[in-house]
């Protein structure tokens, strides 16, 4: 059962107490500690119910105070928690007495033994109450399903921006190959043709993504997708574009065109 946010918190806070039932019943039926035959049947069932209810919430708030350890949940936690909420539990167990059987009075010797009856019986409610909130969380957690992972969206290819295309006479078209630098001009090399606009390579370069291309001389900016290869002439670098351009590639661009092209190819 796969529960909601608000389902699990309701649960946390009831299980214990859903736990303490059977114990309370099992008690009530067993009658230890001289409730049977001296209660009747009635009575008896809803002094044990009463008390492991009772028994639940000082468990809780033993071991609330407790120091967190390794031992949280074993054993000597549960000893440990058991006998520190039956300090409590004496005297309201005393209290119940009183108001069943009225007239019963306990004497200093008399609460330290039932002291120890008590601590046996949050003993027992420790354990349940422990083993309960362990298959339930076993359960939940087997009952989990993660939600599948969602594929990433895939993102558009980068794109040209308006502001470059909208400068391009329709006839050369809008498939950008290079950007030159002619002047104050800059000259697009589309599949089409080219065409001169009035523009800076540093004000164009800066509406390009990086994803498109990249600068590789001063006066050059090359899509890397027109790239067909890379030439040596001596100690000089170019790149082949598919319109058969070829582009000189600055000596402070070379590293960083080598490292990108170079696994294009």
């Amino acid at each position: 059962m796969q529960f909601t946010h608000r389902q699990r918190l309701l649960w946390g806070t009831w299980k214990p107490l859903l736990a303490a039932i059977p114990v309370g019943l099992l008690l009530g039926f067993a009658g230890p500690f001289g409730s049977y035959p001296a209660f009747p049947t009635t009575t008896r069932y809803a002094f044990w119910l009463g008390l492991t209810a009772a028994g639940v919430v000082a468990a809780i708030a033993a071991n609330a105070v407790l120091p967190a350890t390794r031992l949280r949940a074993g054993l000597v936690r549960m000893g440990a928690v058991a006998l520190l909420s039956a300090m409590p539990m004496t005297f309201v167990v005393a209290w119940t007495m009183s108001l069943i059987q009225p007239g019963r009075f306990y004497t200093p010797q008399q609460l330290l033994g039932l002291f120890w009856g008590v601590a046996a019986v949050q003993l027992l409610v420790v354990y349940a109450t422990t083993s309960a909130a362990r298959r339930a969380d076993d359960a939940e957690a087997t009952d989990f399903v993660p939600a599948l992972a969602q594929p990433e969206e895939e993102l558009p290819p980068a794109a040209f921006p308006s502001a470059l295309l909208g400068r391009l006479p329709s006839g050369i078209g809008s498939d950008i190959i290079a950007l030159e630098t002619e002047d104050h001009y800059l000259r697009v090399h589309t599949v089409g043709g080219s065409a001169l606009i009035l523009m800076r390579m540093a004000d164009a370069v800066a509406l390009l993504d990086p994803k498109l291309g990249a600068q590789v001389h001063r006066r050059w900016w090359v899509t890397e997708a027109a790239v067909e290869g890379i030439r040596m002439d001596g100690q000089k670098l170019s790149l082949s574009l598919i319109n058969n351009t070829l582009v000189p590639v600055g000596r402070t661009f070379t590293a960083a065109v080598r490292a990108r092209f170079a696994q294009t190819l």
